[in-house]
């Protein structure tokens, strides 16, 4: 009976605990539902989750004949889930081996990550070496598809269209500029997996990826070869430092080519010095020289302080006076009177001083604002520079500073930009343009997405000096410097196209501001053609040519060849017709 008894109280015991154990698991379970339930969810969720990711296409860069500038190609790069190799050592050697790593350095990596689940080892490798990959069937390594940027003309236009970083992000040029348009919107698929990592299923909203669109430059290929080939021919024959070059149409704004020599190849550009990589028609501010003095005499025309045929006295080559001190001719020349056209065909720095100051600062000063001097022109690429002009303020603009920059030095440096573009301005009948190197931009299907020609029409352009003034400059100041007969650029003249233009022979001001260089200049040109209806502004500095070699250094016998050569092969892909000396008079006199 007692031996009953005690058992009945084991069994009760054994109840109890089993339903306290109830109980507990009972209660487990409500917590779970109630408190945990979606933090196991989510975290079966992860657990399964498989993303397969979407790549997607960066847009294109075209020329305006839609020549590929720039564009993605499907590329292949080696990757390793390094949680999942076990002998680090061995898969290293293996990769090594295939892709032309070092086997100690590439197992270090792998052993440092070894809690991670994923880990470049080389990005955009070849067909022939992913092929290689494929074949070892090592666990924890595999091949991912993505697009490489790639440029077709190689190292042309590479200072326009910049370049990107090795995930496709644009960090300079057009590539930078028209990133928003440009980038492309991976997609990816989410799929629900078993323990091996296979799909079973979908888990969530599937994205395709969205490719970026595609940019249409203002630039042409043909042209912009022709002022490349020019240049490096230029630096080369002259034992130059640099030279840069443009092609721009006068009446629309939009540039046909733009050019730095040396140059480099996008594809390369994070192994290249920063310094290649400046775009130094836009950011390097220079001294223009003579260049400069056609802003000059059209601002004397435009107030009416002289005339295209006023005889200005020079003084026979040495002018002196209070407050600009000792005015020279370049190489020693001296001249009596010579007409306001003659003044720019000669290169006369008196008489171009003699003109500034018939003008005075303060209307001549604001002319130059006019010109667009001093500040950034707005083109559509970034990194454009202001240049430099000095405030009447801070360089109280007396006789010397007002002298000096009548013929492009003292307070005035200008980018080769602002210059090409104040010579548009002459040439087009007076409108400040805005220069333009983007055309547009097109969806993959060719639907036009923005126009920015039509955004910036020419008849929003400011006035600086009338239609009068700008035909005289034209047809009778600047087509004199050109003549074959005795102008200072007549290595320009072409027969039939009307080359009118001006040279500059720049000093380079020392580092500290205190004088210039020895023997160290830039050699400009700056034309247009043809006279009687521009159709192309063409400039080309060269900087430092070797006076040593004895071929010459000034702009009329270094950068006057190089442009001649640039409007003959430009204006004949153009289609622009030869005109006849007396036929250009004859529609000259017309347009009046």
């Amino acid at each position: 009976m007692e031996v009953d008894r005690r058992n009945l109280w084991w069994g009760r015991i054994f109840l109890g605990v089993m339903l306290l154990a109830l109980l507990g698991v009972v209660g487990w379970c409500y917590y779970l539902q109630r408190y945990k339930a979606e933090y196991h969810r989510e975290k079966v969720r992860v657990q399964q989750l498989k993303i397969i990711p979407q790549t997607a296409r960066r847009g294109a860069i075209v020329d305006r004949e839609g020549r590929l500038l720039a564009v993605s190609c499907r590329s292949s790069s080696v990757w390793v889930d390094p949680s999942l190799i076990k002998d680090a050592e061995g898969v290293a050697g293996e990769l090594a081996k295939l892709l032309g790593l070092k086997q100690a350095e590439l197992a270090e990596q792998i052993r440092g990550r070894s809690t991670k689940r994923f880990m470049w080892i080389k990005r955009f490798v070849s067909e022939a070496e992913a092929e290689s990959v494929r074949g070892l069937k090592c666990g924890g390594v595999g091949i991912q598809e993505e697009y490489e940027r790639q440029y077709p003309m190689g190292s042309s236009s590479a200072h326009v269209l910049g370049f990107t970083d090795i995930d496709g992000r644009g960090l300079e040029g057009i590539e930078a500029a028209c990133e928003d348009y440009l980038a492309q919107r991976p997609g990816q698929w989410r799929l629900r997996s078993d323990a091996l990592r296979r799909p079973i299923g979908s888990q969530g909203d599937c994205e395709d990826g969205r490719d970026g669109k595609n940019v249409v430059l203002t630039v042409d290929t043909v042209i912009q070869k022709t002022v490349e080939k020019q240049l490096e021919l230029t630096v080369k024959k002259f034992h130059a430092e640099s030279a840069v070059g443009m092609v721009m149409d006068p009446r629309s704004g939009e540039i046909l080519a733009m050019a730095n020599y040396p140059s480099f190849k996008p594809g390369q550009a994070r192994q290249v010095d920063s310094a290649l990589r400046r775009n130094r028609v836009l950011t390097d501010p220079v001294e223009p020289g003579s260049t400069f003095k056609p802003f000059t005499v059209a601002s004397a025309l435009e107030g009416g302080y002289v005339s295209v045929n006023q005889e200005i006295f020079c003084h026979n080559g040495y002018y002196a006076g209070k407050g600009f001190g000792v005015i020279r001719e370049y190489d020693g020349h001296g001249y009596g009177n010579l007409s306001v056209a003659d003044v720019i065909a000669r290169s006369s720095n008196i008489g171009s001083a003699k003109i500034a100051q018939k003008m005075g600062k303060n209307y001549f000063f604001s002319m130059i604002e006019k010109f667009g001097f001093g500040k950034k022109s707005g083109i559509d690429l970034p990194g454009e520079g202001a240049g430099i002009l000095m405030p009447l303020e801070q360089w109280k603009w007396g006789q010397y500073a007002l002298t000096r920059a009548s013929y492009g030095q003292g307070p005035v440096a200008v980018t080769p930009l602002q210059l090409i573009r104040g010579f548009c301005c002459l040439s087009n009948g007076g409108r400040l343009i805005t220069p333009r190197i983007i055309r547009g931009v097109l969806d993959a299907d060719g639907t036009v997405v923005k126009n920015f020609v039509e955004a910036d029409s020419f008849k929003g352009a400011r006035r600086v000096i009338s239609e009068e003034v700008s035909r005289q400059m034209v047809t009778k100041v600047l087509k004199g410097v050109v003549d074959r007969l005795g102008g200072s650029a007549h290595n320009a003249y072409l027969e039939g196209y009307q080359v009118y233009g001006k040279t500059g022979t720049a000093n380079i001001p020392k580092k500290d501001g205190r004088g210039y260089e020895e023997n160290k200049y830039i050699s400009s040109f700056i034309a247009g053609a043809p006279a009687a209806d521009p159709r192309i502004c063409v400039l080309v500095m060269v900087r430092c040519p070797d006076r040593s070699l004895g071929l010459g250094y000034t702009g009329g016998q270094v950068a006057a060849p190089a442009v001649r050569e640039i409007i003959r092969d430009s204006v004949e892909y153009l289609g622009v017709e030869k005109i006849a000396e007396n036929e250009a008079a004859d529609r000259n006199i017309a347009r009046r």
